[in-house]
């Protein structure tokens, strides 16, 4: 670990409109305007288009989609410079810029490619209008919206970790400073305590880290490619596995480069991507788990309106939902961490979890240990019992079903994505609700390994080896390619 003693810059200073000092009332009142302006159009659009059937058609879902987007580019932008513009405070913290850069960039860039897609929109609707409805499909609108976000929010990801990898240095009036030593990087304990078996470990956890990629790739594709399996319980796997791929590469790799020697210390900034994308994918895990339970829900005590409310666009909104709560989170909890000076260096975990790099501090942690505890309880315990009462509500319907046969059918649908959920929530409220200094080192260790590594492995496992329907739908793929 490397540490220097100098001065380490915190924070910045925004110099904003500075050169227009005696006209910032009047620009704080010219903004405030057109930035209430712009909120209210755009919650219009959307709101519109939501509520009126003639306008649900491609053009207005990707201009409802770019409201949206630019309703939040300007949420990261505008508010602090207001506070600005009356005096408030215009300091900055490290991790807040990056946040700020991470999230401009990424709406911006995302912004730019939603007009490019709109434009290729205008241009089949008009050049080859017999095809629109084909060639525009809602499936092609919804992987060409998550396209476009996602390849921007990488980009962003790019950026700001290449510009926040660069030393700073202050200049009297821009950084609020502080003379200390200076912790730039962090290095993982890992498995220390298990010395002579990493070996032994590197390969199991290889292994499962090969099924588990392998097993949710072939998932994600067998319900892309088998019509029999558009459904939304199998849009809602399709996303779980697709989390539960980025979930893993986030944190597995980096533990087998530790396991074999090959491990080298991570940056601040590092360690605090690792941890937001950490935080954001097990939050989107937690909240799909519960929207898959609410389907079934809805499947086995309201069939009959099971297609009119279970309908495309709920679905997307649901795993919208999920992602941004996760997010959300993750930025409030990555925020609240990394404010805090760091003295120590070594993390007692294999990657950057909240406790293990909390620990680090050289101040007291109360409030943030408060805040994780009550964060945890919100998206943890809620979920967990909204899927509960979807449960009770389920058995109670299919107890009411007089056919042996029919009750057995009802069970089985629902197996599958019961015992991911109790593994699942089981872990994370073991993990994160339990007291702070119950457990050795080692057994934290054990914990975080369950649900790192062995619960998205579950997810191939339980729903290919239980489920009927996409074990027929295997053999199907398995008989078109022999054929």
């Amino acid at each position: 670990m490397k540490t220097a003693n100098h001065t380490e810059v915190r924070g910045f200073v925004f110099q904003g409109f500075s050169n227009f000092r005696e006209h910032q009332l009047i620009l704080f009142a010219v903004f405030l305007t057109l930035y209430l302006l712009t909120l209210a159009g755009n919650v219009i659009i959307v709101t519109i288009i939501r509520v009126d059937h003639h306008l649900h058609t491609p053009m207005y879902f990707f201009l409802s989609v770019l409201s949206t987007s630019e309703t939040c580019y300007s949420l990261v932008i505008i508010p602090r410079m207001l506070s600005g513009l009356v005096g408030l405070s215009q300091s900055i913290s490290l991790v807040g810029c990056g946040t700020q850069l991470f999230f401009f960039l990424g709406f911006a860039i995302t912004n730019c490619l939603l007009l490019a897609v709109m434009g290729f929109d205008r241009y089949v609707a008009i050049c080859n209008r017999l095809r629109y409805s084909i060639v525009m499909s809602w499936r092609a609108c919804t992987i060409l919206a998550s396209s476009v976000c996602a390849s921007g929010f990488l980009l962003s990801l790019v950026q700001a970790v290449a510009i926040f990898r660069l030393p700073f240095y202050p200049t009297y009036d821009l950084m609020k400073t502080e003379n200390h030593t200076w912790v730039s990087e962090f290095t993982f304990q890992g498995f220390s305590s298990f010395h002579e078996h990493q070996l032994s470990l590197f390969v199991v956890f290889l292994a499962l880290y090969v099924v588990t990629l392998a097993g949710n790739v072939v998932i994600v594709t067998i319900i892309s490619v088998d019509r029999h399996l558009h459904t939304p319980m199998y849009f809602f796997l399709s996303m779980l596995s697709s989390s539960e791929t980025v979930y893993t590469l986030v944190i597995i790799p980096k533990m087998l480069c530790n396991l074999v020697g090959l491990g080298q210390p991570i940056s601040l900034a590092g360690c605090a991507t690792q941890m937001f994308f950490f935080i954001t994918l097990a939050i989107n895990n937690c909240f799909l788990l519960t929207a898959m339970g609410y389907d079934r829900y809805v499947a086995i005590c309201n069939p009959l309106r099971y297609t009119v409310i279970m309908n495309k666009r709920v679905c997307v909104q649901s795993v919208g939902g999920a992602c941004g709560i996760g997010l959300i989170v993750a930025t409030t909890q990555v925020t609240s961490v990394f404010r805090l000076p760091f003295c120590a260096t070594k993390v007692a975990h294999f990657f950057c979890d909240i406790r293990p790099v909390m620990k680090l501090s050289c101040v007291d942690t109360s409030v943030n240990e408060t805040l994780t505890v009550i964060i945890s309880v919100l998206v943890i315990l809620v979920p967990m019992g909204l899927v509960f009462i979807s449960y009770v509500l389920i058995v109670s319907t299919i107890l009411k079903i007089p056919s042996a046969r029919g009750r057995k059918k009802a069970f089985a649908t629902c197996a599958s994505h019961l015992t991911v959920v109790v593994v699942h929530y089981g872990c994370a409220s073991v993990a994160y609700l339990k007291p702070k200094s119950e457990n050795t080192r080692d057994q934290d260790q054990l914990i975080s390994v369950t649900y790192t590594v062995i619960t998205p492995l579950l997810n191939p496992v339980v729903y290919t080896l239980r489920n009927k329907e996409v074990k027929d739908a295997l053999l199907r793929a398995a008989g078109r390619k022999l054929s």
